[in-house]
């Protein structure tokens, strides 16, 4: 089927995104060009007691209220909404890793406020998408499409000193663009799905930039952590761009989904399980999937089974129950997978331990 480009095209973007040393002290301009002087921080107390002196200085002689979560759930939504209707809030920030984000963002877009994301790692894209991932009551994925953010604020002195863990984990988010744009335009050859061209190119331009400058980010110089901030921020936009997670999210995030549900007690990141299946996908795409592998490898983060912390039976059953786990066309309704093939796959490419 001939590859179809959507043109007509509508997108919302963020009106200020600042990557710099010292961001954190826009905040208050940020929030004064959205009119707003009464304001929701939604937080978790770790990263309070890290940067909270820092954002209390910044807000001085403006109202606001701070929300801890330690959960991103309904729950932890309806707090920080109540929050944002007691102190008659006209914007929600976000500051800290995923869940505070996802849990500010949802809660300013039911209701109707602008939302600022002030991550402190970038341990995935979330922090500058419109899409907020929750559960169903059986565990499913749910992507969430709301509002991109208003404003976007990475301060470098606060995100360099976050744990290298959540660092690398968000290379291997944004690794996982090779795979889900190659999916997306299988799609489109395959299927006659439509994905905006733009949206495709700013995902692919994300994990090229991550690639090209591996060596940069795996030194952990602000300089690095500017350039994973900004592939992030890209990666971002372009979900707004195409108006759902198609170009950023593919068969690699499948899998990763696929961990999550069927083995709950493990304790690998999303971002860490994402460059994982970025390497298996890669194979089943006929890619090169070293260069995934090796520069996961650079900045320290799992390209084994035993790095994630699961077996290669939890790998093998994830891998062949993903695609079930929604309605996305990827390599993975090309290849017809089996318990061997699978298993082919993962010791191939170092992912399993040879048997």
């Amino acid at each position: 089927m001939e590859r179809r480009v959507r043109w007509a095209l509508r997108a919302e973007l963020p009106k200020r995104v600042v990557v710099e040393r010292g961001a954190l002290q826009f905040l208050p301009e940020v929030l004064r060009e959205l009119g707003c002087s009464k304001t929701v921080v939604v937080t978790d107390s770790g990263v309070w007691s890290v940067v909270g002196s820092v954002v209390e200085g910044a807000l001085r002689g403006l109202a606001y209220e701070v929300v801890y979560i330690e959960a991103a759930d309904n729950s932890n939504v309806e707090r920080a909404r109540s929050a944002a209707r007691r102190v008659e809030a006209c914007a929600v920030a976000g500051l800290g890793g995923g869940r505070p984000v996802d849990v500010a963002k949802y809660a300013a877009f039911m209701e109707g406020l602008p939302f600022v994301s002030v991550p402190t790692a970038i341990s995935h894209d979330g922090f500058a998408s419109p899409i907020v991932a929750l559960k169903d009551p059986e565990g499913n994925p749910l992507s969430i499409f709301t509002r991109p953010p208003a404003a976007v604020l990475v301060d470098l002195a606060v995100v360099s000193r976050a744990p290298r863990r959540l660092l690398a984990s968000g290379v291997g988010d944004i690794v996982g663009k090779v795979t889900s744009v190659a999916d997306a335009r299988l799609a489109q050859r395959l299927t006659g799905e439509e994905v905006p061209e733009v949206a495709l190119r700013m995902a692919e331009t994300a994990a090229r930039m991550v690639l090209d400058e591996v060596d940069e980010i795996a030194s952990w110089t602000e300089r690095g952590v500017g350039v994973l901030a900004q592939a992030g921020l890209l990666a971002g936009m372009a979900m707004a761009v195409a108006g759902s997670s198609r170009p950023c999210s593919g068969s690699e995030h499948l899998f990763s989904h696929s961990l999550d549900k069927y083995v709950p007690w493990k304790k690998s990141l999303h971002g860490e399980q994402v460059g994982v299946g970025a390497i298996i996908a890669s194979y089943l795409h006929g890619f090169n999937w070293r260069v995934i592998r090796d520069a996961l490898a650079k900045v320290g983060a799992p390209t084994t089974v035993e790095g994630l912390g699961v077996t290669g039976e939890d790998a093998v059953r994830a891998l062949l129950k993903a695609r079930e786990l929604r309605k996305r066309f990827t390599i993975l309704d090309v290849v017809e997978l089996n318990e061997g093939l699978a298993w082919k796959v993962l010791r191939e490419t170092g992912v399993a331990p040879t048997a």
